[in-house]
């Protein structure tokens, strides 16, 4: 039971999605620190979600079908939010020594935590994620110690596969290539973050209509 956890949670994970981008543009652009902070930030949201599967999530959402809307309209307008601000961007990413240390004096750990935290509350495949796939997954999860290890398993999977995502696009290599494109990726990320966000917000507005 928990290596089909395992496996279908890594394959969620791989599929690309505005967490992804997330923390690739940050391992390529920003500090190791903000990075770290943004990935927990992501793994709080998973952890969120992942608990309320358990609890009952798709049940909850059969029941009320209103609120299922209602987080989807919330969480797709900051989503697309964000998208329009990258999308809108025009600055190319210069890279300096000891950037880092500028990096982490621009912000706080809380800010960047709380930054990945909506990024991924916002996110419209993994209310989808955990509603349907998770949900039929975890349903014969019964026992206290089983949901103890399979809620472990979310969290510190969805952790480890960022971080291993960060550290590919913190190589000098990315960080370049960043640099020289940073413009376009951005305007790229910022569309495909504004058109998860129009879907949600599109969806979310269906059902609280109907």
């Amino acid at each position: 039971m928990m290596l089909n956890l395992i496996i279908v949670h890594l394959f969620g994970l791989m599929t690309p999605g505005p967490d992804f981008f997330y923390v690739s543009r940050m391992a390529a652009s920003n500090s190791r620190r903000n990075t770290v902070c943004g990935i927990l930030g992501i793994t709080l949201g998973i952890a969120f979600w992942g608990m309320l599967s358990m609890l009952g999530l798709a049940v909850l959402f059969v029941t009320i079908p209103a609120l299922h809307g209602v987080i989807m309209l919330l969480g797709g307008s900051y989503l697309a939010y964000l998208g329009f601000l990258m999308a809108l961007s025009k600055k190319y990413a210069h890279f300096e020594p000891h950037s880092d240390t500028e990096f982490n004096q621009q912000t706080t750990i809380k800010k960047e935590i709380v930054k990945g935290l909506l990024v991924n509350l916002s996110n419209a495949k993994v209310v989808v994620y955990f509603s349907s796939v998770m949900s039929l997954v975890l349903v014969n999860i019964t026992e206290m110690w089983q949901i103890i290890l399979a809620f472990m398993v979310i969290v510190v999977e969805t952790f480890c596969y960022f971080y291993v995502i960060s550290l590919i696009f913190s190589r000098n290599i990315a960080k370049r290539l960043y640099s020289q494109y940073s413009r376009y990726i951005d305007n790229m990320a910022g569309i495909v973050f504004l058109f998860f966000g129009c879907v949600l917000v599109y969806s979310g507005i269906n059902e609280i209509i109907h």
